[in-house]
């Protein structure tokens, strides 16, 4: 994947002038000689460890063969430092935090989702930059154990308690995503800002923290998305979205159906996220958004690929294509994405 691709905007779609850059590629060049890179999200098709500070191999495995990075690219200068096993890179503007642990089992995985969620909140915190505004967070069999036991429910539940401790309340949750990975490890990205973060949610959703018992002991904790404005930019964030209307899964195990749900849902979320700032921008989820599209079957890759062409126009530059379970076994397909502009 030679070409680039960069979400650009309002302000001439100027490299020159935006501080903050988000490129797919398939190496690491930076998109000017005043850039440098923040992060790196590497996705493979035979995901392994990458020595480099600046990159996270975050373990969902890139459907096509080769070698994908989604790239946050900064204008200013980027530190970068380590707090015990946490990465930590930040900039005027943001921080990112990595932690990366080894993967345990399902019954005791509602512990290590905790004790991780608490010391990453830590550091979180003592970075000053005061907004968690986004998270990723990949873990093996995600679906693994059955009812209340199961791997996703024990993580929310986890997850849950070490937001309570940190004092973090339902109506200002940071937009998330949750799928399973192919690593060994359990992966949790935080994006935290300077800048304030609005949260929003979907109109034709119930919002994930209010989901009903039937889900889990727990309910998960995340916005379906939101956005921040700086002096240069604005950066929207679109959590995981799947065929999901209300609280309940739409046409099971069925992923044409859901592709087309998903794109719904997109669709409702951008409206709800446009004009937060009173400049009357109406947003558009077109070719020029940042996409991850995870999928369960990889056999269903070109199907879904097609109709998101049918819909964005080309994708071939600012899309990855993964495969991964998504959190509930029903579902196929999950897509999360980011516009900057």
């Amino acid at each position: 994947m030679e070409a680039v691709s960069t979400v650009e905007g309002s302000r001439g779609r100027d490299n020159d002038v935006r501080r903050l850059v988000i490129t797919i590629r398939g190496d690491l060049t930076a998109p000017t000689s005043d850039h440098s890179l923040l992060v790196a999200f590497s996705f493979s098709s035979d995901p392994v460890h990458d020595p480099r500070e600046e990159v996270i191999v975050a373990g969902p495995e890139l459907i096509s063969g080769g070698d994908c990075y989604e790239c946050w690219w900064y204008k200013g200068k980027v530190r970068r430092r380590t707090v015990g096993d946490i990465r930590v890179a930040e900039c005027e503007d943001y921080a990112f935090v990595v932690l990366q642990r080894e993967d345990v089992q399902p019954d005791l995985f509602r512990d290590c989702a905790r004790a991780a969620y608490c010391d990453l909140l830590n550091v979180v915190s003592a970075t000053g930059y005061g907004h968690l505004v986004r998270i990723w967070n990949y873990f093996p069999d995600i679906n693994a154990g059955e009812g209340d036991a199961e791997k996703y429910r024990q993580f929310s539940i986890g997850r849950a308690e070490a937001f309570e401790e940190a004092g973090i309340v339902d109506d200002s949750m940071p937009a998330g995503t949750a799928v399973g990975s192919s690593d060994g490890n359990l992966s949790i990205i935080a994006l935290v800002s300077k800048h304030g973060f609005l949260p929003t949610e979907n109109p034709r959703q119930v919002s994930a923290y209010k989901y009903p018992r039937q889900y889990g002991p727990r309910s998960p904790k995340f916005s379906r998305g939101g956005c921040i404005a700086t002096q240069d930019h604005h950066l929207f964030l679109f959590s995981g979205t799947a065929a999901i209307i209300g609280h309940e899964s739409i046409h099971p195990y069925e992923t044409q159906p859901q592709v087309e749900e998903t794109l719904q849902n997109l669709n409702y979320l951008m409206s709800a996220m446009s004009n937060p700032f009173g400049d009357a921008r109406q947003l558009v989820f077109d070719a020029e958004s940042m996409l991850r599209v995870y999928i369960r079957d990889p056999n269903d890759s070109e199907q879904v690929a097609d109709r998101l062409r049918k819909q964005f126009g080309s994708i071939d530059a600012n899309a990855v294509f993964l495969r991964a379970d998504i959190c509930r076994r029903e579902l196929m397909v999950e897509i999360d994405g980011v516009l900057c502009v």
